[in-house]
């Protein structure tokens, strides 16, 4: 980035916005390599444009002028306004649950999530599911990566998980098998254990991959080739529709 000023300013305020707790100024200057000062003058600027707010002495967490924006984007920008409609009443006439995300700097990001505010995410923070255990993820890495660069992607996320070797050998073993059914359907269908499943479709535009998931419970109940085929017609639809095909 041309700007250092800005440049830097955005480095506080993604560590500001990515951060549970308070983040202190100390933190924030050894943290992202700032002098204390300008990081200082950055953080001021930032509560006086209300994207952040102080927490206590020289703590900082994001404030809602930040969640505005966020949800400004998501309302206003074509791709989200283009696919979360479809993916909502497809979802809705299904009786199952529907999602849209892409990755950036290395998250997952949700554009839908129908199950946002549902009990097993109360705190509306799905965003934050490593990319091992995520589908989508998969699914992204699958199509935007060589196969062995997927998969690495994939493990590097299940070692900050669990370091235990025998843990990775497993996850390795499954990760490779996932990766393997995205490249040869061009879809990823999975039934877990606890008869959950989820079928994870990618698309594309303006050359970033993104995933369409449909996903619910009570798999013995399911029809999955009618499942499959009506996700899949979406999938094309909104290939289209993105210009992808």
């Amino acid at each position: 980035m041309k700007n250092k000023l800005l440049e830097k300013t955005f480095l506080v305020l993604e560590a500001i916005a990515a951060s549970p707790e308070p983040v202190s100024l100390k933190d924030l200057s050894t943290t992202l390599g700032l002098n204390i000062s300008t990081a200082s003058r950055i953080t001021a600027d930032l509560v006086e444009a209300g994207y952040v707010t102080k927490s206590g002495y020289r703590h900082f967490e994001a404030a809602l002028g930040l969640i505005r924006l966020g949800q400004n984007a998501i309302n206003s920008s074509p791709l989200p306004r283009t696919v979360n409609p479809l993916i909502r009443a497809k979802a809705e006439a299904l009786g199952v649950h529907g999602a849209f995300a892409g990755i950036q700097h290395g998250q997952l990001v949700y554009l839908y999530r129908s199950d946002l505010f549902s009990q097993n995410q109360m705190y509306g923070l799905p965003c934050q599911v490593p990319f091992h255990r995520s589908n989508i993820a998969i699914v992204i890495l699958s199509q935007a990566f060589s196969r062995e660069e997927a998969v690495q992607k994939l493990m590097d996320s299940a070692r900050n998980d669990n370091a235990d070797p025998a843990y990775l050998s497993e996850e390795r073993e499954l990760l490779e098998k996932l990766v393997d059914s995205v490249l040869t359907n061009g879809y990823l269908l999975r039934m877990e254990p606890n008869k959950r499943w989820n079928i994870c479709f990618p698309v594309r535009c303006k050359e970033i991959y993104y995933g369409v998931s449909f996903y619910g419970d009570a798999a013995d109940t399911r029809n999955f080739d009618r499942l499959l085929f009506e996700c899949s017609l979406l999938t094309s639809r909104i290939r289209n529709l993105l210009g992808e095909e």
